[in-house]
């Protein structure tokens, strides 16, 4: 009798032995970038071994029948005689075996909580399963063959068993199970995708990706243009700062590292210099260059396209429009990029934090098959400041362990650096001649002054004279009711309408792309034109604009710092200026992140004579982080991810699921619904409603979308202002989108 894996729609059948061994291969290869890739063979060879059944045969065959397929394979590395003869008979062996069995029982539907025989959902309910629950599998040991060497401990493992420090035992243990889990679900996509489409298979097969060498070579090229033309002032220390940059990534092991460059200093640029010549230095196989806001992610990945190449860059965001690149771009290379995109299988990987830390935490075979691909790089974190404090502890742990065992370097990328030391993570600083404090001086280019307090908050109607007064002005809020409030204002008191700007989330990222684009041609015509602009701190962070005057709403005291970048960002002689004033009570919230961090940074103000000063972040830094009050434990892991695995270290029994639900950067309750009135928008949906495969549309849908609450989005049902097409929800008003604000709420109309 014949097994097979798979079939096609041209009636032909993948055979089920072929299959195994080439998924067992491509999991070799996977893990051998962090040695275990022996341990990962075996999970592909035995994941789909179920398949040796007369029953999931009648189902490749076209019987319409659900079939446990993954079952079998767990149970077979769980005896103990398959894994005292496959694995070894050293105590550790067993826990090995469990971690294969994990990742073949979860290979479809995602890594489960370890859990009881009697707790439905669990991987012990799965593996207490008896054989009249599953189908009988015929033996497979004709066709296939098990390597009958035993199988090395992987470093990661090893060193901490040796070690007599096993408190973080669990966590290692569950960080290479998920990595392993990454590399038997990526081969099994390959394997099936080579399969059931030969077109595929043929262009990822004949693609060039360019070395880490070769990128290099680019990046110089693009920079020495660059410095033709520009020269003197402020750009001479921005080569200072990609001289120190390339010195420190071929002197330095690899390690944690922290990169101190002050906004404006050409920190983007300078720290991929950094990430490119380590990358060479050390033979590291890609950069991912992670960053937290999606406001800066296309400006930094259309830098890195610019300076490498469309052929080096994914960017993997909910911003990224697709449309527009299969519009601008070759077929197949479009098509490259989207197989790319679903495990980062490219040399330059531009995403976002969330995408980048949910998916180090999450239990899902979409998330998770890209991770195995992080082994072997530089990860930029960029604005690394920014990491949400409820889950700083797990990330900063997650990135000492790709460190650590898993042959990568960290760069923690920013201006305003945390206590990393303090926090139990000793980074190495790359800027030493000059220094973090000698380039503070170097790029002054802002004098802030405080206005206002609690108990005599600035007035809306000073802060709009203020506006009024300047040609050119940004106005930085907490709250896009404030934002709201202010530009209407703006509107009524101005002579003219034209130059004026409002910015804010209630606004679809395409909407806002276009405005901001029109503020800088704006702002770099020669002739002055006024430029007014109010916005929430959605521009604050890498968005490259130059205001002579900026007026920031009192806030943490980084988010002021990152508000003084946008003002005299070409360091002009004569000082730019920052004024933060303590906005009326609708301009702060009354509790939550933004208030704690204000208040913080009020306090660090009362004693320090700079405010941008680095006593003066180290001493905000330390007290959001609970370093002076001896809550650090927690603040940084709110959810107690850390203790979770903790209390589970004596029987690794890791709870993949439950760790992946607590770990959540974005408050689950905001919900996305797309305004369709644009005409490329409305062609999106066309394509969503009429495709067979609507992964597509939906990617191209998110450059229209806007997050709403919970409580919006039901008045906005009951409002009937919102249709459903094919599960994504649709605007249907038209009047509850305004040009400039964006989104409106009920109460607006």
């Amino acid at each position: 009798m014949l097994f097979y894996a798979h079939s096609r729609d041209d009636g032909c059948f993948q055979l089920l032995k072929e299959h195994l061994e080439e998924v067992a291969k491509l999991c070799r290869e996977n893990a051998d970038a962090f040695g275990s890739g022996e341990l990962a063979y075996l999970a592909g060879l035995f994941h789909d071994i179920g398949k040796y059944s007369e029953l999931f045969q009648q189902r490749v065959r076209g019987r319409n029948v659900r079939v446990d397929h993954s079952t079998a394979g767990m149970q077979w590395i769980m005896d103990k005689r398959s894994y005292h003869k496959y694995i070894g008979t050293i105590g550790a062996a067993k826990y090995l075996a469990q971690l294969v069995a994990m990742a073949v029982a979860g290979h479809h539907g995602g890594l489960q909580n370890y859990g009881t025989r009697d707790e439905d959902g669990s991987f012990m309910k799965r593996l207490s399963k008896s054989s009249e629950e599953i189908p009988p599998w015929l033996s497979a040991w004709e066709e296939i063959a098990v390597p009958a060497a035993k199988i090395s401990l992987p470093p990661s493992l090893y060193q901490e068993l040796l070690s007599e420090q096993k408190a973080l035992l669990a966590w290692k243990y569950s960080f290479l199970g998920r990595m392993l889990y990454s590399c038997l679900v990526d081969a099994d996509s390959i394997d099936t995708r080579n399969f059931t489409s030969e077109a595929d298979r043929l262009l990822v097969k004949k693609r060039h990706q360019p070395s880490m060498a070769e990128l290099l070579t680019r990046l110089n090229h693009y920079l020495h243009l660059l410095e033709k033309k520009k020269q003197g002032g402020i750009n001479n220390q921005r080569r200072r700062i990609q001289q120190t940059c390339r010195r420190r990534a071929r002197q330095e092991k690899r390690q944690l590292f922290t990169l101190s460059v002050p906004t404006g200093g050409g920190k983007t640029l300078s720290s991929m210099a950094f990430a490119l010549e380590h990358a060479v230095e050390h033979k590291l196989r890609r950069i991912i260059y992670v960053i937290p806001f999606t406001s800066i992610i296309e400006q930094n990945g259309y830098v890195f396209r610019k300076a490498l190449g469309d052929d080096a860059i994914l960017e993997h965001h909910s911003n990224f429009n697709f449309e527009e690149y299969e519009e601008n771009t070759d077929p197949e290379k479009a098509r490259l990029l989207k197989l790319s995109a679903e495990n980062w299988d490219a040399p330059v990987v531009v995403t976002t934090s969330v995408q980048f830390f949910e998916s180090l935490f999450s239990n899902k075979r979409s998330k998770c098959r890209k991770l195995h691909q992080i082994a072997g790089s530089v990860i930029v974190i960029d604005e690394a400041q920014s990491l949400p404090r409820g889950y700083m502890a797990p990330c900063l742990y997650a990135l000492q362990e790709l460190v650590d065992h898993y042959n990568c370097s960290v760069v923690l990328c920013t201006a305003t650096q945390p206590s990393w030391d303090k926090l139990g993570f000793p980074a190495k600083e790359i800027m030493d001649e000059p220094s973090p404090e000698d380039l503070m001086d170097a790029f002054e280019r802002v004098k802030m002054n405080p206005y206002g307090s609690v108990d005599e908050p600035v007035l809306d109607e000073t802060v709009v004279d203020w506006m009024l007064e300047a040609q050119q002005v940004l106005c930085i809020v907490n709250t896009r009711k404030h934002a709201k409030l202010l530009f209407e204002r703006l509107k009524v008191q101005a002579s003219e309408a034209d130059g004026l700007y409002h910015l804010s989330g209630r606004m679809h990222p395409a909407h806002r792309q276009s405005v901001i684009k029109e503020i800088r041609e704006r702002l770099e015509d020669p002739r002055g034109l006024p430029c007014r602009v109010v916005s929430t701190q959605l521009i604050e962070a890498g968005v490259d604009i130059d205001f002579p005057l900026v007026l920031r709403a009192m806030a943490g005291l980084d988010s002021i710092a990152q508000a003084a970048g946008r003002c005299n960002r070409e360091g002009k002689p004569e000082l730019g200026e920052l004024r933060v004033y303590y906005p009326e009570r609708h301009g702060m919230p009354s509790k939550g992140w933004m208030k704690e961090t204000a208040v913080e940074a009020q306090h660090v103000l009362r004693y320090e004579e700079n405010g941008l000063s680095l006593s003066a972040m180290n001493n905000y830094f330390d007290r959001i982080h609970g370093l002076n009050d001896n809550t650090m434990r927690q603040k940084t892991d709110a959810r107690g991810i850390m203790d979770l695995l903790k209390s589970k270290n004596s029987n690794l029994e890791i709870p993949y699921e439950e760790i992946a639900n607590r770990f959540e950067f974005i408050d689950g309750q905001m919900i996305s619904i797309v305004i369709p009135f644009d005409p490329k928008a409305q062609e999106a949906l066309s394509e969503l409603m009429h495709s067979k495969y609507p992964a597509a549309a939906l990617r191209k849908l998110q450059v229209y979308s806007v997050q709403v609450y919970q409580y919006e989005l039901q008045a906005m049902l009951d409002a009937e202002l919102l249709e459903s097409k094919r599960g994504v929800l649709c605007l249907t008003g038209s009047a509850f989108y305004d040009r400039q604000l964006g989104l409106l709420q009920l109460d607006d109309l």
